[in-house]
């Protein structure tokens, strides 16, 4: 960021802005730094390819409103341009009665020179998007935050457009993204052709996906100001016939769709893998070392997908399930006690170090076994999948849950017996991504302040 030992103006603002801001969060969401508004707004000016100043101006055009500092510490430290353009998107003077204020800026803002605009507008773009999403998540529209509600939210915001629009080209990209997030707020604007055809039989459902894409929306804007220490670890177990796989697909869709980088780590005992080079060998061990080979081998393919630099990774079966498959083999007395406490102690630390969330369904036997029969075209009988086998599974899992609960930060359980295979990948997601959510925040309170 320094050329010739001279720093970027650019990154200048952007630190001087994290100084600044320390300790401040966002009004509407109080867990999240105050921070990562300004850099927001200095990003999306940014992205639309404006110069150098109004960029800084972006990142510091909260400072003189809200922190301890004047517009002559900005005209100091970053010279007479930015300061006039910080100064732009400044209220004077936040004693006056909010009416006032507002149409004291929509006047002023209607005459200011274009450069001037532009950070208005990245600052409205901004808060309404957080907003908006904030909304989309919660399915509330509520403006309780604001000192004024929504009628007269709506009157400033769209005057403040006219006033930004006034003698310019309003078809301007950053202008037309102001005018599209103005009419998803206030005018409730959406994608009629989702609503009405798409999802015409299904309004609950398609009210879901909302919630969970809004979600998925702001991860990508916290991701867009740091990345996690490493990827985001989602192993996933169950009984077969329980929409374990089904929510592996859909997730591994969800993410990608969504910008993020995904690895998927197939399940290691039904892999290509296994059979060319395991199997047979395997076979020739006892059942409890040859379960300690499996775990250590889903181990070792967890450590490389971990250094891939991939930032979300979604396992079938990995260390937890293991565990359980250990404890079934200790129970039926093939794996001595001895080696199987060290196995689990050893397996409990490395989960809880690599991996970030458990989901584990299950459903009563009968319903497994029924679904499996269901969505064949054989009748003949299974050879593990029966009801014996499933709900010595279940109850194996019922006997490790304190063992599981304390393998990772977060878990999730779903009996799946009276759910259909989309309600179980909605409420597996719903559970994932607000630990995500957390996990991005604590890296922004950690780097920012």
């Amino acid at each position: 960021m320094e050329v010739n030992g001279i720093m970027d103006i650019k990154e200048k603002a952007k630190l001087f802005a994290i100084r600044a801001h320390i300790g401040q969060v966002r009004k509407n969401e109080p867990d999240k730094p105050m921070i990562i508004h300004p850099i927001g707004v200095g990003q999306l000016l940014e992205s639309f390819g404006y110069d150098d100043n109004v960029i800084a101006a972006g990142y510091l055009h909260d400072v003189v409103e809200d922190t301890k500092y004047t517009i002559e510490d900005i005209e100091r430290e970053f010279g007479k341009d930015i300061a006039t353009l910080v100064m732009g998107a400044s209220e004077p003077d936040k004693s006056l009665p909010w009416e006032d204020r507002k149409r004291h800026a929509i006047e002023e803002t209607r005459t200011l020179p274009f450069r001037n605009k532009l950070v208005i507008c990245a600052d409205k773009i901004n808060n309404l998007e957080d907003l908006f999403l904030k909304f989309e998540k919660s399915g509330n529209r509520d403006f309780s935050a604001f000192k004024r509600g929504e009628e007269l939210q709506e009157w400033y915001y769209r005057s403040i457009y006219e006033s930004l629009v006034a003698g310019e080209d309003k078809d301007l990209p950053i202008f037309l993204r102001l005018k599209d997030i103005l009419d998803r707020v206030f005018a409730k604007k959406e994608n009629l052709f989702f609503r009405d055809t798409i999802f015409a039989d299904n309004q609950n459902y398609y009210e879901k996906l909302r919630q969970l894409h809004a979600q998925k929306i702001e991860l990508q804007r916290l991701k867009s100001l740091v990345s996690l220490p490493k990827p985001f670890v989602i192993e996933f177990s169950g009984t077969p016939r329980t929409g374990k796989t089904t929510t592996i697909n859909n997730l591994y869709d969800f993410f990608k769709k969504g910008g993020f980088d995904v690895s998927l780590i197939e399940e290691f005992t039904t892999s290509k893998t296994y059979k060319e080079k395991f199997k047979n060998k395997l076979n020739q061990m006892s059942l409890g070392d040859s379960n300690i080979v499996i775990i250590e081998e889903v181990y070792r393919q967890l450590q490389n997908a971990i250094s891939s630099g991939n930032e979300i990774i979604l396992i079938d079966r990995s260390i937890n399930d293991r565990q359980m498959w250990n404890y079934r083999r200790y129970i039926h007395g093939d794996m001595p006690e001895e080696q199987y406490l060290a196995a689990r102690d050893k397996f409990s630390a490395i989960s809880k170090e690599l991996i970030d969330f458990l989901v584990i369904t299950y459903a009563d036997p009968l319903v497994s076994l029924k679904r499996d029969y269901l969505s064949s075209l054989a009748l003949e009988p299974r050879r593990f999948l029966n009801v014996d086998n499933i709900e010595e599974y279940n109850n194996s899992l019922n006997a490790l849950q304190s063992l599981l609960s304390k393998s990772v930060d977060s878990m999730a359980f779903f009996d799946t017996s009276d759910m259909s295979m989309s309600d179980v990948s909605i409420g597996v997601t719903s559970q994932i991504l607000p630990v995500m959510r957390k996990k991005y925040i604590k890296v922004i309170q950690h780097k920012y302040n």
